[in-house]
């Protein structure tokens, strides 16, 4: 989400306008969308020869009739078997303005979703991420989710899920408010999970805004710890993206926001570190700055990130764009990427960083290829063999154009797949942001695996790399319907993906 100014001058992202326009009452609902994965629920609509590349519309058939805003997507991956998923997105639930806002779940390696009412929000989110534990000691695959909830007020709930599959609503271990744009991951130890919480927290002290919440037990209780150490301009940026090693290295990244005149950021790229799982007494204390000896290494100093709560890179808002990844074997090599005013010309700029020694130093120039106009929604991840994978969303010839580029040599040399070029004026945003303030990515195994929100026009030259539908949508006429044949408007749906990791 995007921000707004309140009563302290403080700025958050815009929660209230999404929520505040209700999305049109489903036309026609097939079968109750509470469902169980069997082998015979099949997708509408396949390219011919489906590639070793997936990518698969999540709405599922019995919402054939639906044309809400799905935007802004997340993704969850059960490590213990990889076949169980959780995705979200802004979608509302279709059958109740009181019930619980929903989750898509798939038990089949992301062929099927299905939807399930389990958050502790009612009816839609305002924000919402989610993680299983990674790591080697996993046991539970419980699924640990932060949800902002805006019914009334915007209030975080901290919750958890031991079987996704059920319809119980998730148990809510922690609640807190003013608070903004909740960012979940997760390590498995031997004990339970550890599970880390980057929030914007106008709780803290002095406008030192960006914060891990930290549980070391699982969830039972939660300590919020501030990383931010240095002056701000009265808050720190939304973004604040925790990431975690297999050995409990657990770095973040946040904008330390120095300067702001109302349509520029002056920030800097700020990353902490802790070697300990953030389980001592003063966590993410060990990176110091050798311009001050303040915790919290520069990355990038005094950048200009543009600010707008309106439309501004096509139909989509900008300001900040953020993501942290870190080696999962090799824990001393981590990347961290961001868009700024970039160069004259450019609205919104990409960048990606490097660090090889536990992010003491960082590269001085963005790794080569990786400097990307008018882009946004960039999310990093490291598959086990060390191959980075960059997703992001770029406004190219008036189409929104999403790349997934990996690389083996710090982008020296990589490999770039286009997996949805689709018009960027339809359709015209109920609410912003458009696409979404971020979208992920994730490796398991030999897989990089994401979502991305997208205009979902049946029409197979959109994706490259082929497409499946589970929603009824005619390829030869590129329209949707309802599964009944009446037609359905083109809307923003999210979309997973699954990708080769090349050796």
């Amino acid at each position: 989400m995007l921000m707004k100014a309140v009563a302290s001058s403080r700025l958050r992202f815009l929660s209230s306008t999404r929520f505040a326009l209700l999305l049109p009452t489903l036309a026609v609902l097939l079968t109750p969308v509470f469902l169980t994965i069997t082998a015979g629920f099949l997708a509408r609509g396949q390219s011919p020869d489906p590639p070793s590349i997936k990518v698969v519309d999540l709405i599922p058939a019995s919402l054939s009739g639906e044309s809400n805003q799905d935007s802004e997507p997340f993704l969850a991956i059960q490590n213990q078997n990889p076949q169980v998923m959780v995705a979200s997105a802004f979608t509302p639930n279709p059958f109740s303005m009181t019930g619980n806002a929903p989750l898509y779940v798939s038990q089949d390696g992301g062929k099927t979703w299905v939807l399930n009412a389990i958050t502790p929000v009612q009816r839609m989110t305002c924000d919402i991420t989610h993680a299983m534990a990674t790591g080697e000691n996993h046991p539970r695959g419980d699924l640990h989710a932060g949800t902002l909830a805006c019914a009334s007020a915007i209030t975080l709930d901290e919750s958890e899920s031991n079987d996704v599959s059920l319809s119980t609503t998730m148990n809510v271990q922690s609640t807190r408010g003013n608070v903004d744009q909740p960012f979940v991951r997760a390590l498995g130890v031997a004990s339970g999970d550890r599970i880390y919480v980057g929030v914007n927290d106008f709780n803290q002290a002095n406008g030192r805004t960006a914060t891990i919440d930290v549980s070391v037990d699982g969830g039972a209780t939660y300590k919020s710890i501030p990383i931010e150490t240095r002056k701000t301009a009265g808050q720190d940026g939304p973004s604040v993206r925790p990431a975690v090693a297999s050995d409990g290295t657990v770095y973040a990244a946040f904008f330390g926001w120095r300067k702001f005149n109302g349509k520029t950021a002056t920030s800097d790229v700020v990353v902490v570190r802790d070697d300990a799982a953030a389980t001592g007494a003063n966590p993410f204390q060990v990176l110091k700055d050798p311009s001050d000896k303040l915790p919290g290494r520069i990355a990038a100093k005094r950048v200009a990130i543009p600010w707008s709560n309106a439309a501004a890179l096509g139909q989509e808002r900008i300001g900040s764009t953020l993501s942290i990844a870190v080696d999962p074997n090799h824990s001393g090599t981590v990347y961290v990427s961001w868009a700024d005013k970039g160069s004259k010309g450019d609205i919104y700029t990409l960048h990606v960083r490097s660090s090889t020694d536990r992010g003491e130093t960082w590269s001085k120039t963005d790794l080569p290829g990786t400097t990307i106009h008018n882009a946004t929604n960039v999310a990093l991840a490291v598959a086990n063999n060390g191959v980075v994978g960059f997703l992001y969303q770029q406004l190219s010839k008036g189409r929104w154009v999403t790349h997934l580029v990996q690389s083996h040599d710090a982008f020296t040399t990589s490999q770039n797949r286009v997996l949805a070029t689709v018009p960027a004026d339809q359709p015209v945003g109920q609410f912003l942001p458009y696409l979404g303030d971020y979208d992920y990515l994730l490796s398991v195994g030999n897989e990089f695996r994401g979502v991305f929100c997208a205009n979902n026009t049946p029409n197979f030259a959109n994706f490259p790399q082929g497409v499946t539908y589970q929603r009824a949508a005619d390829f030869n006429s590129k329209t949707l319907n309802d599964g009944s044949g009446n037609p359905v408007p083109i809307s923003i749906d999210p979309f997973y993906f699954s990708v080769p990791v090349m050796p």
